[in-house]
């Protein structure tokens, strides 16, 4: 090939090598992958992964910066580690991955340690009864051990067990009663005088003894707040709406007017204090809704909110909670005490949960706690402002009817 013919073809390659050079200069180099997220790292990346970690229960809710912080290095290895990840304490691309998908896990909240193992239950010397444990046959049986501590009751369609339970290194003394009964023997509503909710306070315990109640424990204590002229909740008896105000948002404050509806196949449920209108709640079938709160148990969950700091206080409690329709658990906390101070609601819902109670709401505590047993109050009285004393009220809830009242 001859020189000229060679220098004409490089000319145009030389051209069509100047015109891709170009060209390439045009095309973005490939984006680098994330930087990996450590103890150096700070911005908006950082602020991101600290915001799901704190969804996800591994840090602590409050205000969040951008700071990659000793506290989220540890918190990343608990994810990691819990995650199924190498645990580094860094975000890399697969922590990064996994830490926003759906199939996180998220890390469980702190229990309460657990009270002291209950010394042997009493063995009463049982009468007749059928294979469900109710009554063989008519009329009622009653056992009452006061040093021991329990009270039972038992006819043809109704069970009901209290037991006393304490530990004495809190120290914290306490009531669980377990119900049982036969469809249609449900809980019934006792309210002084519907239309003049406000009027009518008596000692809860004269209350159930006039009822004819063989079991008898204080409600959401409505009354208090028509009077105070708070907003009251929710609130329906015996299918009668008396209130239909409730908080627009929920919110952290006691009451926060969550609900507990009972129906009549004996069924409770719970909800939230906006959740449905009074008129709702009737269409739905609800006899009776009380309105205290918070939550403590819904389809079996613990409520996340009571592990908030402001329901760790250390008081008189009582809550109600269903097991199954007709099966339900009262647990009743003395406080306010030398010998009993008593306890945050997370530690009644780990409790409750612990036997299987899936729906639980908390009603008033306090110096309103009340825990009856045909006409007589077994818990002990609570101290505020320097007096040991227990509230009258307008209204309370009972179950069972026995002409049987203490003396």
């Amino acid at each position: 090939m001859s020189a000229q013919r060679l220098s004409g073809l490089i000319r145009p390659l030389t051209a069509l090598l100047l015109v891709l050079a170009v060209l390439l200069s045009c095309v973005p180099a490939p984006a680098e992958a994330p930087p990996v997220l450590n103890m150096k790292s700070s911005g908006q990346k950082v602020l991101d992964a600290k915001k799901r970690l704190q969804a996800l229960n591994y840090l602590p809710k409050g205000n969040l910066n951008g700071r990659y912080t000793e506290a989220v290095f540890e918190a990343v290895k608990r994810f990691q580690s819990l995650n199924g990840l190498e645990v580094t304490g860094e975000v890399d691309d697969a922590t990064w991955d996994v830490l926003f998908s759906d199939a996180a896990v998220r890390e469980p909240w702190a229990t309460m340690p657990p009270v002291a193992a209950p010394g042997p239950t009493p063995r009463p010397d049982w009468p007749d009864r059928d294979a469900e444990g109710f009554l063989n046959g008519e009329g009622e049986y009653f056992y009452e051990n006061d040093e021991e501590g329990l009270w039972i009751f038992l006819n043809a369609s109704l069970q009901i067990v209290i037991t006393r339970r304490e530990d004495p290194d809190i120290p914290l003394v306490w009531f669980e009663t377990e119900i049982i009964a036969r469809p249609g023997e449900n809980f019934r509503a006792a309210v002084s005088d519907p239309d003049h909710v406000w009027r009518g306070y008596r000692y809860p315990y004269e209350y159930a003894k006039d009822e004819g109640f063989v079991l008898a424990f204080s409600d959401d204590f409505f009354a208090d707040r028509y009077t105070a002229e708070r907003t009251v909740g929710i609130i329906i008896r015996n299918g009668r709406i008396l209130s239909d105000k409730t908080h627009r948002q929920r919110g952290h404050q006691l009451p926060n007017l969550d609900m507990m509806a009972q129906y009549p196949d004996g069924s409770l449920e719970v909800y939230q204090c906006n959740e449905h209108t009074a008129q709702e709640l009737l269409d739905m079938g609800a006899e009776n809704v009380y309105s205290f709160g918070p939550i403590l148990i819904r389809d079996g969950q613990i409520e996340e909110m009571l592990y908030d700091t402001y329901y760790r206080s250390l008081e008189p409690r009582q809550a109600l909670g269903m097991i199954g329709p007709g099966h339900y658990l009262l647990m009743s906390f003395q406080g306010r005490r030398k010998d009993s101070v008593g306890t945050p609601l997370q530690r009644i819902a780990e409790m409750m949960k612990a036997r299987g109670v899936t729906q639980a709401l908390n009603l008033d505590g306090g110096n309103t706690m009340a825990l009856i047993f045909r006409g007589r109050m077994l818990n002990k009285l609570a101290t505020y402002k320097n007096k040991e004393f227990i509230r009258q009220v307008t209204s309370i809830i009972g179950i069972g009817f026995t002409e049987n009242q203490a003396e």
